[in-house]
């Protein structure tokens, strides 16, 4: 038969064996924790990167469209000109198009 000794030597080793265990256990759930407070620091970053690229594409449209405003306002010839010629090589594509349709058939 074991002595009392002995089994609370036994008793004392399981106790700082389940102690280490814990800590260990915690030291684990906290980087899990940590990750998923690292992850939503990040998501959040990358929504505010997101939103601030769209106020600077939504800048940028409007400074263009203020350019091509004031553009056509100054120069309203060239403007007519520039239309003119783009609607010209539209119809041009358009009928060679259609010719060259006609002849497949």
């Amino acid at each position: 038969m074991r002595d009392r000794y002995e089994i609370k030597t036994e008793i004392d080793e399981a106790q700082q064996n389940l102690e280490q265990n814990l800590g260990e256990l915690k030291d684990v759930l906290m980087e899990k924790v940590d990750i998923k407070a690292k992850v939503d620091a990040e998501i959040d970053k990358r929504k505010d990167q997101a939103a601030e690229a769209v106020a600077r594409g939504q800048e940028i449209a409007v400074d263009l469209y203020d350019q091509a405003r004031m553009f056509v306002r100054d120069k309203p010839l060239y403007a007519a000109g520039i239309v003119a010629g783009v609607l010209l090589v539209g119809g041009a594509v358009l009928a060679i198009r259609h010719q060259l349709n006609d002849s497949a058939d």
